[in-house]
């Protein structure tokens, strides 16, 4: 018998720690779904709902971002209530909600979620991509009310260990500490990603192997037939660029991406997602070289190494906990099952997995009708009435999330409030190997002002090569904490685009 026979959504009842927390619970739902998200409002003529959560009858020509739906194999769209929402996902014993790193919303919307399990009377443990198990003592700390959230993000050194901008998950975190919810790190330290990305498993020196998990489960086809491609166009990007520099045809054979990825690099903060199983490319492509051939087992490595560390840490967690686990990480570990989702099912086999993902729709779309016609069918979106449904086989249950720029970050050595404003920049980026892609620059923002254009590609902030979003945030932070203006070094997406520098005007003091 499997692990899922010792489910249960008890422990410690929510009633037994507030009172009146069903409402309570309701009104920060309401918060979470709305802070800072368009709000649909209904045409005339709309009806009631159906018997599923679904809209029957209804026109709704603008979902309001935190909504979630069902989608079907046909691309019919219904929405969901997010209570019966959360009486489904009770059903299984792990949670996984993905997300794009850089979306607030996304992170409303997670919050969301766990609120409306709350509000179900369950209290999942908590499991997150975003800090490594060396970091559980500090989460144990957390969750028994020790350490206060302003604090968590020094006792995790999140700046350094993630780079992200710790505001963007702090509602996820505020419920949690409200909720007294135990919270979970489930990845391997970055250092140990480092080691293995540059040389296997061999190069893991014996103090550091403690961090591994018991075994790394090789992807399935459809995952590794995917991440080969995504690794041969990263190369070809690479030689291509390179290419250029020397004035020269790109034709040479690839080089190969820099073999450590990034925490999620099948998804993208504009929603791109991997190839559905019927799309997917030649299984078995052949890398140009045998230097190729190793480079790619290399970052085919490292992406099990990730998602088999997550998924044994949270099959641990569950049976510890005896309830269930909502797994909070990047959308490429999620999106089709392919990846923490397929590790947890071989390892627990009786498990309950339930997928929810982001539908990334452009910000100005009308999405589709999830209403309801005649007889109370749902019915698909007409065509060009907004974004494509998502694939219904990436998850069970999406929520609306418009792509949004990079939101504004407090930055250290600026009050955080009731001071001068931090500068917004404007912009959302994707991380590639040779750089940050600038995927949308925001009408009126920073960004444009200094000169930014969607395609660029940021290579060096001041003197450092941005080989990872990271390397952006912390020689941002420096410079408007010394009152200095950041330099950009970025080159356009044409061929024959050269090299320019940006410069963002420095916060004086």
């Amino acid at each position: 018998m499997g692990l899922a026979g010792t489910r249960n959504t008890g422990g410690r009842g929510v009633g037994a720690f507030l009172p009146c927390v069903p409402l309570l619970l309701l009104v920060l739902l309401a918060v979470l779904l709305a802070g800072g998200c368009a709000v649909a409002r209904p045409s005339a003529g709309t009806g009631g709902t159906d018997g599923t959560g679904g809209t029957a009858g209804a026109k709704t020509p603008r979902l309001p971002d935190g909504t979630l739906v069902t989608v079907s194999k046909a691309g019919e769209i219904r929405a969901m209530d997010p209570a019966n929402a959360a009486r489904e996902a009770l059903r299984h014993d792990y949670i996984l909600l993905g997300e794009s790193h850089t979306s607030a919303c996304d992170h409303r919307a997670q919050a969301a979620f766990v609120t409306a399990l709350l509000a179900q009377g369950a209290r999942p443990a908590v499991g997150l991509e975003m800090v490594s198990r060396d970091g559980q003592p500090a989460l144990d700390d957390f969750s028994r009310g020790a350490t206060p959230l302003a604090k968590l993000p020094a006792a995790l050194d999140w700046g350094k260990t993630w780079g992200y901008d710790f505001e963007l998950y702090k509602p996820v975190f505020a419920v949690a500490d409200w909720a007294r919810l135990p919270v979970h790190g489930l990845n391997v330290p970055q250092r140990v990603v480092r080691q293995v990305s540059r040389g296997g498993l061999d190069a893991v020196p014996e103090a550091d192997r403690v961090w591994l998990p018991l075994s790394i489960i090789a992807p399935a086809p459809e995952q590794r037939a995917t991440l080969t491609a995504i690794f041969r166009e990263h190369a070809a990007m690479r030689v291509g660029r390179a290419a250029q520099d020397k004035g020269q045809p790109g034709q040479t054979s690839p080089a190969p991406p820099a073999a450590e990825p990034q925490a999620a690099p099948p998804s993208s903060p504009t929603g791109a997602s991997p190839a559905a199983p019927s799309q997917s490319p030649d299984p078995a492509p052949t890398p140009a070289s045998d230097s190729d051939a190793e480079a790619l087992e290399r970052f085919l490595l490292v992406q099990s190494l990730w998602d088999s560390a997550m998924a044994h840490e949270a099959v641990r967690v569950r049976v510890a906990h005896g309830g269930p686990v909502v797994i909070l990480a990047g959308g490429g570990h999620v999106e089709y099952g392919w990846g923490i989702a397929r590790r947890i099912r071989l390892l627990d086999p009786d498990a309950r997995v339930l997928l929810a993902m982001p539908w990334r729709i452009a910000p100005d779309a009308d999405a589709g009708s999830p209403a309801a016609a005649a007889g109370g069918k749902p019915v698909a979106p007409s065509a060009g009435s907004g974004d494509s449904p998502p694939d219904a086989a990436q998850a069970d249950i999406f929520w609306v999330c418009r792509a949004e720029p990079e939101p504004p970050r407090p930055m250290p050595g600026m009050p955080a409030a009731g001071g001068p404003a931090r500068p917004r920049l404007g912009l959302l980026l994707q991380q590639e190997p040779d750089g940050a892609r600038v995927e949308q620059v925001e009408p009126g923002s920073v960004a444009e002002r200094a000169g930014f254009r969607p395609g660029d590609l940021i290579l060096r902030v001041g003197d450092r090569a941005v080989d990872s979003l990271r390397v952006l945030h912390e020689a941002g932070a420096a410079a408007v904490a010394a009152g200095q203006d950041v330099r950009f070094t970025v080159r356009g997406p044409g061929a024959a685009d050269g090299e320019r520098v940006l410069t963002v005007p420095g916060l004086k003091r």
